[in-house]
Order: C-alpha cells, then sequence, then structure tokens
C-alpha cells in the first residue's frame, strides 16, 4: 500500500470546504467549547450528530463526563466565535466564551444566539480511530435561523455565492 504523507493529506483535506462548528460543553466538570469542522448529521432515527476532536484536546474529557454538548453552527459574521474558540484570540484565550452572547435549551449546553443551527444533545456514544475520537450526540432540541452559513475554506473564511 502507498504511504501517504501527512502535510499533503493535511493539504488537499484544507482545500475542500466546511460549516463551521462550535462545540459547547457545561455541566459538573466544567464549561468547555472548541471549534470544529467536522460536524455530520449521523441518523434520523434518533436525530443525531458526530463530530471529531483530537484526543488530546483539553474539552474533550470534560465534554464526555459532562455528557452533554452543543453543536452551534455559525452564520456569516461570527468569524470572531470561531477564532476565539480555536485559541486566536489572545484577549479571550481565558473566556472564549466572552465572544458571544449564550443560552439553553434542554440540557444546559451553551448555545449560541445568532447561530444558523443550534443542537442541544445528549451524549450517545465514543469512536477511536487514529488521532482522534468521534463523538456521537442524540439531538434532544434545536432551532434554525434564516441566516447564511459561515464557510471555511483554504485558510481563510468564505462566503456562498448564489447560482
Amino acid at each position: 500500500m502507498h504511504a501517504i504523507d501527512s502535510a499533503a493529506f493535511r493539504h488537499a483535506m484544507g482545500r475542500t470546504a466546511a460549516g463551521v462548528t462550535v462545540v459547547t460543553s457545561d455541566g459538573a466538570h466544567g464549561r468547555v467549547g472548541v471549534t470544529v469542522s467536522s460536524l455530520s448529521s449521523l441518523s434520523l432515527e434518533p436525530p443525531s450528530v458526530l463530530f471529531c476532536l483530537h484526543r488530546d484536546s483539553r474539552c474533550l474529557p470534560v465534554l464526555l463526563a459532562n455528557g452533554v454538548f452543543a453543536a452551534n453552527i455559525l452564520a456569516q459574521g461570527q468569524q470572531r466565535v470561531a477564532d476565539s474558540f480555536a485559541g486566536l484570540v489572545p484577549e479571550l484565550r481565558e473566556d472564549r466564551f466572552g465572544a458571544g452572547e449564550w443560552d439553553g435549551l434542554a440540557t444546559g449546553a451553551p448555545l449560541l444566539r445568532g447561530a444558523l443551527c443550534r443542537f442541544d444533545c445528549r451524549l450517545a456514544n465514543v469512536f477511536e480511530h487514529g488521532t482522534h475520537r468521534i463523538v456521537a450526540g442524540n439531538v434532544v432540541a434545536m432551532e434554525t435561523h434564516a441566516e447564511h452559513p459561515l464557510v471555511y475554506s483554504n485558510r481563510s473564511y468564505r462566503r456562498l455565492e448564489v447560482a
């Protein structure tokens, strides 16, 4: 089998376009959040989503211990929130939640006001693959808004063009 160079693979995957999601959790074990570009629907029955996090993410053990999370799909104009939860806004590194306004639905996980879609989830399963953990959650509440998505491709934010 031909070995794939990890830098070339990362570059190729960076060329694709993805929606930007901030995954958050709050509970007895703390409040955490992280920017991901790997959110995907998993099942309609039950309604569920999944995302991937590096196994060494500081957010992963807290999220798993809390047993709940919110998947906030960002709308155009919410780049600062994405950058904050990616650790790219120095003045917000100690309070990443300061980049937005938050409320809750069913589980108490922080939901971003003005997000394109907000999924409130209970942890359902965790799978290991390589350097990452695949986290699956059952959606227990959700909201959508009439906005345009924040899209990330080729190391920058993009706008969708109407054809």
